[in-house]
C-alpha cells in the first residue's frame, strides 16, 4: 500500500532528525506524525508525508519519505484563499505522483472542498479533524465563510472517503454537513505518563490558575486580564495565573498586565520544555481553558493534560471538551468573563465540588494513556474499514442526497 499523508504546519522532518540523534522533543504529547510513521513502519505502508512548515527540508526515512514543503503565498483576504488552492492542487499533484492509494490530510491544511481535486486526479482522499467544521454552537454569519461551508459539505457528501477527528463533536458535524453516515473513527491525543504527577488539592490561601496554549486572541488568552481583574475584587483569596505559551498576542497581554497593574496576579512563564511545564502543573490547582467563538477548536491538548494531572479544567461548550472530559470540568459561558469569574469563585468556596472535580480526573486520564484510542489507531480502523484486507479503494464520488 501507498499512503500519502499532508500532516499541517509541524516540522515533522526536524522532529524525525531529532529522533534518529537520540534527542528529546521537548513536548508533552506523543506527536501526531510519530504516531502515524510508527504505523507506517509496523504496517510496511510505503509513505510519502508532507507538512506546510516554512522550513524547508526532506529526509527518507526507510519506506517512509518526509517533507516540509509551505504554501507559496503568505497574507489575508484573497491571497489567502488562493494560497490554499494552490496547495491543494500541490499536494493532489504529489500524491498522483507518488501514485498513493489513499491520501489523508489534515484540517487546516487547505479548504476541504479543494481537496476534490485528489479525486479528480484519482486519488481517494480522507480527512483528520484536528478542529471542527465551525465552532461549537456559532455556525457562519459571513457570506464567504457559509459558502466555504456548502462546499465542504459537498465534498464531505460526494468526494470524500472517510475521516478521523479528536471529538464526538467533531464527527457529529462532518456527519451533519455529509447528511449520510459517513465513515468516521475519533481519537484522543496520547501521553507518555512519565513525568506527569497528581497536583496537590487546594486548601487555603492563593489559587493558582494555569493557562497553556497558543498566545492568541481567539484562545481567549486577552479575557484573562479582565478575569484576573475581576477576581482582584470579588475573590477573599488572591487569584494568581501562570501563562504558558507563546504568540502574536502575548506582547498585548504584557500591555495589558502593566496597564491593570496585575503582575503579582499574572505570571507569563511564556512557551515551556516539557519538564518546567510539568512543574507549572503540579503546582497549580485547576486549568482554564477560554476559547472564543472566532475558533474552532477541536478538542484542546491543555485539558488532557490537566487530568492527568488531576487538575479541574474551567471552560466552555466552544472548546468540545466536555464529551471528553465533562465529569472534570467547571463550566463557563462562550465569551463571558463573568461566568469565569463565578467558575474559579466556586471551585475557592466550594471545596465539595472542586473535590468532586478532583476525582473524575484519574479514570478520565486512561483514554489519554491508551494507544488504542489514539490517531494511529483510528487510522488503522478507518483502513480496515473502508478496504478491508484488500488494499483497494474506490475513487469515485458519494451519490448520497
Amino acid at each position: 500500500m501507498r499512503l500519502f499523508l499532508a500532516l499541517g504546519p509541524g516540522d515533522i522532518v526536524g522532529a524525525r532528525r531529532a529522533a534518529l540523534a537520540g534527542i528529546a522533543v521537548p513536548v508533552t504529547s506523543i506527536a501526531f506524525s510519530e504516531q502515524i510513521f510508527s504505523f507506517c513502519r509496523a504496517h510496511d505502508i510505503t509513505t510519502l508525508a508532507l507538512s506546510s512548515n516554512g522550513r524547508r527540508d526532506n529526509l527518507q526515512d526507510d519506506k517512509i519519505r518526509m517533507e516540509n514543503r509551505p504554501r507559496m503565498l503568505d497574507g489575508g483576504g484573497i491571497r489567502f484563499h488562493i494560497s490554499m488552492l494552490l496547495y491543494a492542487v500541490y499536494l493532489a499533484f504529489r500524491a498522483r505522483r507518488f501514485k498513493a492509494d489513499l491520501a489523508i490530510v489534515d484540517s487546516g491544511t487547505t479548504h476541504y472542498f479543494a481537496l476534490t481535486v485528489f479525486w479528480l486526479l484519482g486519488v481517494p482522499v480522507a480527512v483528520n479533524l484536528h478542529n471542527v467544521l465551525w465552532p461549537n454552537g456559532f455556525p457562519p454569519v459571513r457570506k464567504m465563510n457559509r459558502l466555504i461551508l456548502w462546499l465542504n459539505s459537498m465534498f464531505f457528501r460526494h468526494i470524500a472517503i472517510g475521516a478521523v477527528g479528536v471529538s464526538p463533536e467533531c464527527e457529529r458535524q462532518v456527519k451533519a454537513v455529509a447528511h449520510y453516515p459517513i465513515t468516521f473513527h475519533q481519537y484522543r491525543c496520547q501521553f507518555l505518563s512519565d513525568g506527569f504527577r497528581s497536583a496537590l488539592p487546594y486548601r487555603g490561601g492563593d489559587f493558582r490558575v494555569a493557562f497553556v496554549g497558543r498566545a492568541e486572541v481567539n484562545k481567549g488568552l486577552l479575557d484573562l486580564v479582565d478575569i484576573a481583574d475581576q477576581l482582584r475584587s470579588a475573590s477573599k483569596v488572591k487569584v494568581i495565573f501562570d501563562i504558558c505559551g507563546d504568540g502574536a498576542a502575548l506582547a498585548e497581554l504584557k500591555s495589558r498586565i502593566d496597564k491593570y497593574n496585575l503582575r503579582d496576579r499574572m505570571i507569563v512563564h511564556g512557551r515551556l520544555v516539557r519538564s518546567d511545564l510539568l512543574e507549572v502543573y503540579a503546582n497549580v490547582h485547576a486549568v482554564i481553558v477560554p476559547t472564543r467563538s472566532t475558533f474552532g477548536e477541536g478538542m484542546p491538548q491543555t485539558c488532557a493534560e490537566a487530568v492527568l494531572s488531576c487538575l479541574p479544567v474551567i471552560t466552555n461548550p466552544v472548546t468540545n471538551a466536555y464529551d471528553v472530559i465533562g465529569p472534570a470540568c467547571a463550566r463557563a459561558e462562550t465569551n463571558d468573563i463573568g461566568s469565569y469569574v463565578r467558575a474559579i469563585l466556586s471551585l475557592i468556596e466550594h471545596p465539595g465540588s472542586y473535590d468532586q472535580l478532583r476525582s473524575k480526573c484519574e479514570s478520565l486520564s486512561k483514554q489519554f494513556l491508551d494507544m488504542d484510542q489514539g490517531y494511529a489507531a483510528a487510522v488503522g480502523r478507518l483502513l480496515h474499514e473502508i478496504c478491508g484486507d484488500s488494499g483497494c479503494f474506490s475513487v469515485g464520488p458519494r451519490l448520497h442526497p
